[in-house]
């Protein structure tokens, strides 16, 4: 038994057929829950990546910033130490993925890690900055494989319906495992003084410690079997990224999906590195504690966007957030050229405050964005070749991360822009991308409009959708009000073809509503009736859901009324079940005939609380009576 509540159950792709069982992960134990001690162990192995990683690039960058003489020079190789690896071994990390057990592959790298941990406490002591570099570079080598497995591995220890928000809560632990790690660097290196020489051991001890601790996080991960065990090595590495690229490029959802989250991650890293030039600009905080504040709350507010995905998508993955978290990237950012200015020398003001807010939002809603989109490329891929996606995924978004780092410094530089500018210039370049999204996804951002809005009206209670089988069904249900065909095409598992009365859409814009949600129109005429008929029939054997209110018409006494015969000929050749629903509840509200009358009446509660109910499948039903018996069966029935 599930509510439905704001943004909490959506589609999970309304248009596409399902993918069969072929795309679907090989496990050796099948999938477990979000809260099964294996992805327990996924999301705490993650965790410990980010928090390593982290720690270490901030203790040597400001070591590196003392023996280089230039804090931006030691900062620009940090982040490319860091970046370039996950183009170079772009399409390494997609074969071991799909080659090996992907849970062999995280725990080898996390193996590798306190090897090349160690060699960097090592680096340290040498005071060679080019070495501690070159480690840089090697962990986020590993990071990049690890990455990899870990995204093609998220589809196949978590079911369907929990894989968004797995995303949400893996993406919550990367962020606040960044966010301790920055700040972690930044205490070991306070600590150890300047070079980081002085009680050097604490900084040994931290970082390998809490790599050893991932490590054995890592082995409680669930086995997992190789989804392509004759997968040949890619001798030729920069060919197989090529041949990557045109695997996602020739599935036009996906790499459409890629390029949006490309968007994000490249807007994501051109709005870190402007909070610098905005904090000493603007805001006139120096400091490198308020710095790291403004960093905080942007990458607080992104995993808490990534956790409210994962809540609103629960069962589903909400592609209708996409737009939406799109939309509020664009705002945010462009407010962030309205924010009040500081004064130097003076404590941080009200442009300080109004710019953790901001920030917090644009995180936010990035989160929002984001999060969808990555568990629809994980969800849509091929099993097979799922660490390929991956990896041609990852490449993308780390060359657009590269990218962006090379437009702030033509913008800041060349060009003069002000950070306030560059902030405005992200949002503005932001809203085509959210119209481009809104045209791609129009059922999606309708839905989702409609979720809002009827959350703010019904608390809906749905029990049995495990009733509604993969394939073609033909769901039965009683009508009760005007809001009948909404709040039963929300409450299905998956987008239902509903029939209507054709004259409900002859309007331009009902007829253009009609179209997005694929109404099967049936009319007075016989030929009408035949057509529709025939559509519903073509829809349950291409394994499609069918919806039909069989009593013909909103019951006017709040009793299920006699249901008209027509739908059992749509059953013919389709080895289609009957699936029974009851709409409880609706009679009294302000769509129902209650009173004599529709709309014009008050609503007895706010919001006004419905249940949906869905029967087991009548297979080969023998008369029109059978189905209703089973309908008014549900009504009688407790939720």
């Amino acid at each position: 038994m599930s509510e439905i509540h704001v943004g909490q159950t959506a589609v999970r792709q309304s248009n596409p057929p399902e993918p069969d069982e072929g795309t679907r992960p090989h496990t050796e134990n099948g999938r477990v829950g979000l809260l099964s001690p294996s992805f327990l162990a996924l999301v705490a192995t993650q965790f410990f990546v980010a928090l390593t990683d982290n720690m270490f690039r901030w203790l040597i960058v400001p070591i590196g910033s003392k023996l280089l003489d230039s804090r931006e020079q030691a900062v620009s190789i940090g982040a490319a130490c860091f970046i370039i690896p996950f183009l170079i071994f772009a399409s390494m990390a997609g074969f071991l993925a799909d080659r090996f057990s992907k849970r062999n592959v995280m725990v080898v790298c996390k193996a590798v890690e306190i090897a090349v941990l160690c060699l960097g406490v090592s680096a340290i002591l040498m005071q060679n900055v080019y070495l501690m570099f070159v480690v840089l570079f090697l962990l986020g080598s590993q990071s990049a494989f690890f990455i990899t497995s870990k995204l093609g591995g998220i589809p196949e220890l978590v079911r369907p319906e929990q894989i968004a928000t797995a995303n949400g809560v893996i993406n919550m632990a990367s962020m606040a495992a960044i966010v301790i790690g920055s700040i972690l660097g930044g205490v070991l290196y306070d600590r150890t003084g300047p070079l980081g020489l002085n009680d050097w051991w604490i900084s040994a001890l931290v970082l390998i410690g809490v790599s050893v601790v991932g490590f054995f996080t890592s082995l409680m991960i669930g086995p997992l079997r190789s989804a392509n065990p004759a997968r040949p090595f890619p001798w030729n590495p920069v060919g197989q990224t090529v041949r990557d690229i045109r695997m996602l490029w020739s599935n036009r959802p996906l790499f459409l999906a890629a390029l949006a989250s490309t968007f994000f991650w490249t807007l994501g890293m051109l709005s870190q590195v402007n909070i610098y030039l905005f904090a000493n600009e603007t805001l006139h905080v120096g400091q490198q504690r308020d710095v790291g504040i403004l960093l905080g709350v942007l990458t607080i507010g992104i995993g808490l966007g990534a956790v409210l995905a994962g809540i609103c998508s629960r069962g589903k993955i909400e592609l209708g957030l996409v737009p939406l978290g799109a939309a509020g990237i664009a705002v945010t950012s462009m407010l962030m050229a309205f924010v009040p200015g500081g004064v130097a020398g003076q404590p941080a003001g009200a442009g300080f405050y109004w710019s953790c807010c901001l920030l917090l939002a644009l995180g936010m809603t990035a989160g929002l964005y984001d999060i969808p989109l990555q568990a629809f490329l994980q969800d849509r891929s091929p099993a097979r070749s799922r660490g390929s996606i991956m990896a041609a995924y990852n490449f993308m978004s780390f060359a657009g991360m590269l990218a962006a780092s090379g437009l702030f410094w033509m913008l800041s530089g060349p060009l003069g822009l002000s950070s306030r500018v560059i902030f405005f210039l992200g949002g503005l370049a932001t809203l085509p991308a959210t119209f481009f999204i809104i045209r791609l996804l129009p059922f999606h951002t309708a839905r989702l409009a409609v979720r809002l809005l009827v959350g703010c009206m019904y608390r809906v209670r749905v029990k049995g959708e495990e009733n509604v089988p993969d394939g073609g069904a033909l769901l039965v249900a009683n009508h009760v009000s005007w809001a009948d065909g909404v709040l039963f095409g929300l409450a299905c598992p998956r987008h239902p073809r509903m029939i209507a009365y054709a004259k409900y859409f002859d309007n331009r814009w009902l007829s253009w509503i009609g179209q997005l949600g694929r109404i099967i129109p049936i009319g007075s005429t016989r030929k009408s009736m035949i057509d529709s008929i025939r559509a519903a029939r073509l829809a349950l054997q291409q394994g499609e859901l069918v919806g039909i209110f069989p009593e013909g018409g909103i019951t006017r006494t709040g009793q299920i009324g006699e249901f008209r015969p027509g739908f059992l000929s749509m059953l013919k050749e389709t080895n289609a079940p009957v699936v029974p629903v009851y709409l409880g509840g609706l009679w009294g509200s302000i769509f129902s005939y209650e009173g004599g009358k529709f709309f014009w009446k008050l609503p007895r509660r706010w919001p006004y609380p419905v249940s949906i109910r869905f029967g087991p499948p009548i297979h080969d039903p023998t008369d029109v009576d059978q189905v209703r018996r089973a309908v008014k069966k549900l009504g009688s029935e407790r939720i």
